[in-house]
C-alpha cells in the first residue's frame, strides 16, 4: 500500500526541480561564491579528523548542486571525482565553472531504487554529500543506494545541518511535513537511519573550523560511515 499523507515522490521531485527556478540556483549561487579559501580549507579540516583522501580515490559528491563540494574536493589531488545532480539549472551553473572540468557529470536524484542504476556496485571509494540529507524524500532508499555504489571499506562522508522549521523559507515551506529530515534537531536520526540498511558508523561530531566561519548560518555536524569489507553488492 503506497502511503499518500505527503503525497508522492514524483510530486515531491517535480516541487524540487521547480523550487529551483533560474531566481533561486541564482540566489543560491551567490551564497556559494562568496565561500572564501578559508571556508573551503575549514571544511577540509574538519573531513581529514576522520577520514583521509587519497590520490587514486573515485569520490562521488551526491546533491552536487552548483559545485560547493566539488570545488573543495578538487583542490584534493589525484581524485576522481563524479558529481550527482537532479536540477539542470544547477548543472548548467556547475558545467560553466572552469575549475571544476574534468569532473565527470550524471543527472539524476539518489534516494529511489531505480536509481541505483546510476552507478554500478562498488563504483566508489568514498561518497560525500552536503547538505543533502535533509531535503531527501527517502533518505533510507538513498542510503540503500550509497552502500550498494561504495566499494568495501569505502566511506560516506555526510555533512549536514541543524534546521528548524523556520529555516525553510518560501515555496520550500510546504517540504517541512513532506520530508523526514528537514527539521531535525538531533545528530542522532541520520545515523541511526543509515546503521540500519548496513553501514557502520565511524564518527558523528560537529564541524568545528567550518562552525567558527562567519559564512556559517547553521551548524554543521558530520557523519562518517564505511561499508565493511567482507559487504559486496
Amino acid at each position: 500500500m503506497t502511503m499518500t499523507w505527503r503525497g508522492t515522490q514524483a510530486e515531491s521531485r517535480a516541487r524540487y526541480l521547480q523550487n529551483f527556478d533560474a531566481d533561486d540556483v541564482a540566489r543560491y549561487e551567490r551564497w556559494v561564491v562568496q565561500l572564501t579559501e578559508n571556508d573551503l580549507q575549514a571544511c577540509r579540516s574538519d573531513i581529514a579528523t576522520e577520514f583521509t583522501f587519497r590520490a587514486g580515490m573515485s569520490v562521488l559528491d551526491v546533491g552536487a548542486g552548483t559545485g560547493a563540494m566539488c570545488k573543495i574536493l578538487a583542490q584534493i589531488q589525484g581524485l576522481k571525482i563524479t558529481a550527482l545532480e537532479p536540477s539542470n539549472r544547477m548543472l548548467d551553473c556547475f558545467r560553466a565553472k572552469k575549475e571544476l572540468r574534468g569532473i565527470s557529470i550524471v543527472a539524476g536524484f539518489c534516494d529511489s531504487y531505480d536509481d541505483q542504476s546510476h552507478f554500478s556496485a562498488n563504483s566508489f571509494d568514498a561518497i560525500v554529500s552536503r547538505q543533502l540529507v535533509n531535503s531527501l524524500f527517502d533518505p533510507l532508499a538513498a542510503f540503500r543506494n550509497w552502500l550498494y555504489w561504495l566499494k568495501p571499506g569505502g566511506a560516506v562522508i555526510m555533512i549536514d545541518g541543524i534546521y528548524d522549521r523556520d529555516a525553510w523559507q518560501g515555496s520550500l515551506q510546504t517540504e517541512v511535513d513532506a520530508l523526514p529530515l528537514s527539521a531535525c534537531r538531533t545528530m542522532a536520526t541520520a545515523p541511526y537511519l543509515m546503521e540500519s540498511v548496513g553501514l557502520q558508523i565511524q564518527a558523528v561530531k560537529w564541524m568545528e573550523a567550518t562552525n567558527q566561519m562567519p559564512s556559517t548560518r547553521t551548524k554543521r555536524y558530520m557523519v562518517v560511515a564505511v561499508k565493511r569489507k567482507e559487504l559486496q553488492s
